[in-house]
């Protein structure tokens, strides 16, 4: 823990813009937060509002403790979810797709947990088709949305970092097809319980931070006390400790959050 990268109350105005990364390249943010009068927990038809039990606070601490005993937590499956190797973090450039990439992120992840097998999927793809290629922001669960009716195509199909028009063609969606998230849920703003529930149960979550202007993909339930998220960005592994860092506080309770739930076991 103590060579990881934390961000919390003491440090979080550092990171609160554009970021030049190790490799010396500058990453974008692009969140947009979401209007929850124009859009409320419920609006999108792809997502039903949060309904599963919450689990006791009074659990939390046994059960993490047995989570990360077992080492079956998200960010572990991670590890070996690229037959036996890491899977590497989305990298979104200096374009303001980071809605797009915590999405996809997500749904990455519930594939490994579903035991299906490594496709690097093409984030750009859906921000490209719902921004018409312009370099604009958004929220995690509009992108979610999308993937619920279109999918994610292989990267082979639409390059990661491409903006090329020629990627949008009825093969490239064929493809995205085999990757839908056909069932997802609509979490209520800042609301840790519903967090906790989806990251000891392994579920990802799709979260949006006003503070950092940002939307990554909460992987992890770090620690209780203090309250620690591990996340996983999408500034490539060049970020933090493999594209991962830790959210302490405040800072780690989203703004906005949405969780994919059922992928479509498609055999590629």
């Amino acid at each position: 823990m103590s060579d990881e990268l934390i961000i919390n109350e003491s440090n979080y105005r550092k990171f609160a813009f554009d970021t030049v990364v190790k490799d010396g390249g500058l990453r974008a943010r692009g969140l947009i937060p979401r209007d929850f009068t124009a859009f409320p927990v419920g609006a999108y038809k792809a997502a039903k509002p949060f309904m599963m039990p919450l689990i006791p606070e009074g659990e939390w601490e046994d059960r993490l403790a047995f989570q990360q005993e077992q080492k079956a937590q998200v960010g572990n499956i991670r590890d070996v979810g690229n037959y036996g190797k890491q899977i590497p973090s989305l990298d979104q450039g200096n374009q303001g797709y980071c809605w797009a990439h915590s999405s996809t992120h997500a749904v990455m992840l519930i594939r490994a947990i579903n035991n299906q097998p490594y496709i690097p999927l093409s984030a750009y793809a859906v921000a490209c088709i719902i921004k018409n290629y312009a370099n604009m922001g958004g929220w995690g669960s509009e992108s979610l949305d999308f993937i619920a009716e279109k999918g994610i195509p292989d990267q082979k199909y639409w390059p990661q970092g491409s903006k090329d028009r020629s990627n949008d063609n009825p093969e490239t969606w064929a493809n995205a097809r085999l990757h839908l998230c056909t069932e997802w849920q609509d979490h209520y703003p800042r609301n840790k319980a519903q967090l906790v529930t989806c990251l000891l149960l392994n579920i990802p979550v799709v979260s949006d931070f006003n503070w950092w202007g940002h939307s990554v993909c909460t992987m992890d339930l770090v620690s209780i006390r203090p309250f620690r998220t591990r996340i996983l960005n999408s500034w490539s592994d060049q970020w933090g400790n493999d594209g991962t860092g830790i959210l302490e506080g405040e800072q780690a309770i989203p703004d906005g959050a949405c969780s994919p739930r059922v992928m479509y076991a498609a055999v590629q």
